[in-house]
């Protein structure tokens, strides 16, 4: 490794642990973190799973990889008007004055937002082992089905991030995620088998990288409820990277644009 890539990875630690101490600080993205799996369990697994019917497995089993991929991506949306701001105070100029590359500055915000991520995920796993949720195949699938989780969700962090970059306030960007990530990951099946969607809705849903990412999470965790409908692995693997491909290259342009 050279000189200059130990530079760059010591810098964006540094910056990651920034943001870290700022959330610290300002807690409600972590607490959000925790509480956001914990309401989706909660709403459709007690007060709504009663009128869901799944093949195969009862609806806690089928339900707590949808809350795990649902929460994920709503959790790492939340980048998206931190970094607005971000712009917003003048930060991108200070941090352009500082001998920082700007992979170092956009890969430690990412790093950080991927700590808030893994919260969700370890509270939201915990919570549906309470609920009764188990994985039946075993350490090795267990870990590759959760490494695959951490990458969507850096997958839609890096997503978050440019669209911070081109949104005009905070608020701009957290609605303009949101107006994204609110259908993509309720249009899918997360939540519901998509056999039961009608007509006109099951493609849209089958096609949908959330399905793709909760299908393959069913099928590595041994879950009878795992529904057939498409490739999982391949598709659940391609569209995360296929993200990070498009919009790395995308956010380091934009950040060196950003100010003059």
């Amino acid at each position: 490794m050279t000189a200059g890539a130990v530079t760059g990875l010591r810098d964006a630690g540094e910056l990651a642990r920034r943001s870290l101490l700022r959330a610290r600080r300002a807690p409600r993205t972590l607490v959000l973190a925790a509480l956001l799996p914990l309401l989706l369990l909660l709403v459709f697994g007690y007060v709504l799973g009663g009128s869901v019917t799944v093949p195969g497995g009862g609806y806690p089993t089928f339900l707590v990889p949808g809350v795990l991929v649902q929460a994920v991506a709503l959790v790492a949306g939340l980048g998206a008007a931190s970094v607005a701001g971000d712009v917003r105070r003048g930060m991108v100029d200070r941090f352009r004055g500082l001998p920082v590359t700007s992979a170092a500055v956009l890969f430690g915000a990412t790093a950080a937002d991927l700590v808030r991520i893994a919260v969700t995920v370890a509270v939201a796993a915990a919570a549906g082992v309470v609920a009764g949720w188990r994985v039946h195949t075993g350490a090795a699938a267990a870990a590759a089905g959760f490494g695959l989780l951490l990458l969507f969700g850096y997958a839609v962090t890096w997503a978050a991030l440019l669209t911070g970059l081109y949104a005009r306030s905070p608020g701009a960007a957290r609605r303009t995620v949101y107006a994204c990530l609110v259908p993509l990951t309720f249009v899918s099946g997360a939540l519901a088998p998509t056999g039961t969607m009608p007509p006109w809705l099951r493609p849209l849903a089958e096609a949908n990288p959330v399905t793709a990412v909760v299908t393959a999470l069913r099928t590595l965790w041994g879950d009878p409820t795992a529904g057939t409908v498409l490739p999982a692995y391949p598709l659940a693997l391609l569209w995360p990277l296929a993200v990070l491909l498009v919009t790395i290259p995308l956010a380091r342009r934009r950040y060196r644009r950003t100010a003059p």
